[in-house]
């Protein structure tokens, strides 16, 4: 089976329905966390750590998702050496 699918643009439109400036809405299921330290000095970045978290409507569950996945980042924070 063969679909052919046509563009016609009528008064600066592509095809019936078609605008390009409508509003779209997307869902998501899985957000990006990002965790910076910064120097309070002078603002600078010292680390960044990041990671992924579900995200879902049931806020019991996204704040569990998103403490784990913090959680999880942090781990990865370099430990201080000894003697400094």
């Amino acid at each position: 089976m063969t679909t052919a699918i046509r563009t016609i643009r009528i008064g600066g439109r592509l095809g019936p329905g078609f605008d390009p400036y409508a509003p779209r809405a997307t869902q998501y299921t899985q957000g990006t966390v990002v965790v910076d330290v910064v120097d309070p000095q002078n603002n600078e970045l010292l680390w960044r750590g990041q990671g992924v978290a579900n995200v879902s409507d049931d806020e019991k569950q996204y704040e569990q998702d998103l403490l784990k996945t913090v959680t999880a980042i942090l781990e990865k924070f370099p430990q201080a050496q000894a003697g400094r």
